[in-house]
């Protein structure tokens, strides 16, 4: 076993200090699992005029005829596209990418969420590998956990993905055929379909590459340009009607605030149900007013949003300080969880069954990538 290194969760830092981050790439991730390398045909525009919600819109309905092809994907948590879409920048640029840690925004989320969830509801289960003078770090925990959890959460999993699909079209408005809009609240869900886009972004010292899915184009697309402005992120969950779900929505929008500040996008917009699944009423967030709503409206969370930016900082100063990232020719593989209000780095050695398969294999990096790294050292 190799070295240990541990960060208790519970510390703050002091770096508040936040680049703009700049999108530089996107993919498509289809059903059938390719990877389209600076492809949007995945991304979707926002249309859900307040009119529909006079129709009752069931958001259980179609959830026996679902189509969850990302369950069928053999890595659901692979880094291939996002390898894929940095070596196409590099190879315009014909230089590497500046950065320390490459990764995906949901990553980030997780670990910056082990400061305020229990481990209960916040696994963290992490490979990270240093190679060529940056960190790479790869989830091997199921995406959607929530699938195996309780019929309610399950039922939450598909409702969150049935608004989606009743709130957004695969073209602008103006292209789309009046029957194909007609037809949406029997549009059945599918969950392979990705867009996911590559930012540019970082915290105090630390430079970050992130990987993020995207919801949809909010107003419009400007072709060839940083769409972070456009995009905005949809959510589903049920009405807030007492105290008490008041206080569990503002954990979640929490959640949400982290997501979309993490990679620049600024609009955030909620789906309402009822007990019946009922979709009732639908609300618009900026992003940057999070912080100000959970301040005025919950003394418990009066700092959240600040003390979540300092623990970023923290957790990627201690990343960076515990992993030599000399060796640049070499892969050198790490175990990242979260046990007992701690996060704990651990360095794997030959004899871990997983060592050869991420050091010499492309469990974490593809050998694509590695050589692409080697000829562009050269």
């Amino acid at each position: 076993m190799g070295k240990t290194y541990n960060l208790f969760v519970k510390q703050k830092g002091t770096t508040t200090a936040l680049k703009q981050p700049k999108e530089i790439s996107c993919y498509s991730r289809t059903s059938n699992d390719e990877f389209l390398i600076g492809n949007d045909c995945n991304l979707r525009y926002y249309y859900l005029p307040d009119s529909q919600l006079e129709n009752r819109l069931d958001l259980s309905a179609g959830a026996k005829k679902m189509k969850d092809s990302a369950e069928t994907f053999s890595d659901p948590c692979t880094l291939r596209g996002l390898l894929q879409c940095v070596k196409s920048y590099e190879e315009k640029k014909q230089k590497k990418v500046k950065a320390d840690i490459v990764t995906f925004r949901g990553i980030i989320r997780k670990l910056i969420s082990a400061a305020f969830d229990s481990a209960a509801y916040n696994k963290v289960e992490l490979r990270v590998v240093s190679f060529d003078g940056q960190l790479f770090i790869k989830d091997v925990a199921s995406r959607d956990e929530e699938r195996k959890g309780t019929a309610e959460s399950q039922n939450a999993w598909y409702t969150g993905y049935k608004f989606e699909s009743l709130a957004t079209l695969s073209q602008p408005l103006p292209y789309v055929d009046r029957a194909i809009l007609e037809k949406r609240p029997k549009r059945l869900v599918n969950t392979g379909d990705e867009f996911i886009t590559v930012v540019r972004t970082g915290v105090g010292n630390t430079k970050l590459i992130l990987g993020a899915e995207i919801d949809c184009i909010f107003d419009f697309k400007e072709d060839g340009k940083d769409n972070l402005k456009h995009y905005a992120e949809l959510k589903c969950t049920s009405m807030v009607s007492t105290q008490a779900d008041a206080r569990k929505f503002e954990r979640k929008i929490f959640k949400t605030w982290l997501q979309c500040f993490l990679v620049g996008i600024p609009r955030i917009i909620y789906g309402f149900r009822d007990d019946n699944c009922i979709l009732r009423t639908v609300e618009e967030f900026a992003t940057d007013e999070v912080p100000l709503i959970l301040k005025n409206n919950n003394p418990a969370m009066n700092t959240a949003c600040l003390d979540a930016i300092k623990w970023y900082g923290l957790l990627c100063e201690w990343l960076l300080k515990s992993i030599p990232r000399d060796d640049v020719e070499n892969v050198k593989p790490f175990k990242l969880v979260y046990e007992n209000n701690h996060l704990r780095l651990t360095e794997m050695d030959e004899t871990d069954s997983e060592y050869d398969s991420i050091v010499n294999g492309d469990a974490v990096l593809t050998s694509e990538f590695k050589e692409w790294r080697k000829s562009l050292a050269v």
